[in-house]
């Protein structure tokens, strides 16, 4: 049996398509995770790059302080040690300009070899949908498989439903983490607008505390109708997973110009109940959120195999 890499060549068509789709998929996620060790060594690199720079320019300046008529220069001859300084600053900067030069050198080839990993990487961009071509190929017995390799379609089935539920789940997760991340901005701005409004109706505070309680409230609507866009399009991927999503309850409270132009006791209660129930609500939605996050990433590795 001969080989073209590592996939043998006495393989029926498709399967030999599917092996290969597999290599390159496997090096894609192996060049990936090259690329971002690269991408650190070369960024810590070019700093130290920066440093050796200075530190060489410092060098370089001692050995001209010496060189020419200064304060330096004067005080080492006075002390009759202008010779040795000189050898000394000047040793100093030549072991500085080693390292600078060796410095730049392991920079470049860093540079090269991410430049070659990025290509590599964008080479093998559609390895993904090849497999799962490969697959559905496959699965449909192509070229008489059920014959000659019994089981092959059956376990390409089962290959492409678990890949396809993996790409689903990690769409979810995204659109979840997104989610969260809207509400738990929505959650700082609501508790802003719940200090101020208990100050407006407890501290004593009049129009002015109840427009800016207001301002607090317009912002956290704003921040509310974001975290509704974004469980929205979480719920739209939970669908796909036949999950339940996770909705936001309404938040109007009153209008501003109740609140400002009959300010009371009965308008402020009002109003701070409605966000004690807003806040309430957005705490109840994140705490879901959270719950279906984790139920996500326990469904990711089973379905990946990973511990």
């Amino acid at each position: 049996m001969t080989t073209t890499g590592s996939v043998p060549d006495d393989l029926p068509t498709p399967l030999r398509i599917l092996a290969q789709a597999r290599a390159d998929v496997l090096e894609r996620a192996q060049v990936d995770a090259r690329l971002v060790i690269a991408s650190r060594d070369l960024e810590d690199d070019t700093a130290r790059l920066r440093q050796l720079r200075e530190a060489f320019a410092r060098e370089r300046r001692d050995v001209e302080r010496l060189g020419q008529v200064t304060p330096t220069r004067l005080w080492s001859s006075l002390r009759g040690r202008r010779e040795e300084d000189l050898a000394r600053e000047s040793d100093e900067a030549d072991a500085a300009s080693a390292a600078l030069e060796e410095c730049a050198a392991d920079v470049e080839r860093q540079r090269e070899e991410l430049a070659r990993l990025r290509g590599r990487s964008a080479a093998l961009a559609d390895a993904e949908t090849r497999l799962e071509l490969a697959l559905e190929v496959v699965a449909r017995g192509a070229d008489g498989l059920d014959a000659s390799h019994p089981g092959a379609a059956g376990a390409a089935v089962r290959e492409l439903a678990a890949r396809r539920e993996v790409r689903e789940v990690e769409e979810a997760h995204a659109a979840g983490k997104a989610a969260h991340a809207a509400l738990v901005g929505a959650y700082g701005v609501v508790q802003s607008a719940d200090a101020w409004s208990g100050w407006d109706t407890f501290g004593g505070g009049g129009m002015l505390s109840s427009a800016i309680k207001h301002d607090r409230l317009d912002k956290a609507r704003a921040k509310l109708q974001l975290a509704s866009e974004a469980l929205e399009r979480f719920t739209s991927e939970l669908d796909d997973l036949h999950l339940p999503g996770v909705k936001l309850a309404r938040f109007d409270g009153l209008t501003r110009g109740v609140d400002i132009l009959f300010d009371n006791i009965f308008t402020d209660l009002a109003v701070r109940s409605e966000v004690k129930r807003c806040r309430a609500d957005v705490e109840d939605a994140i705490g879901r959120v959270e719950d279906v996050l984790s139920s996500l990433e326990e469904r990711h590795r089973a379905l990946t195999g990973q511990a």
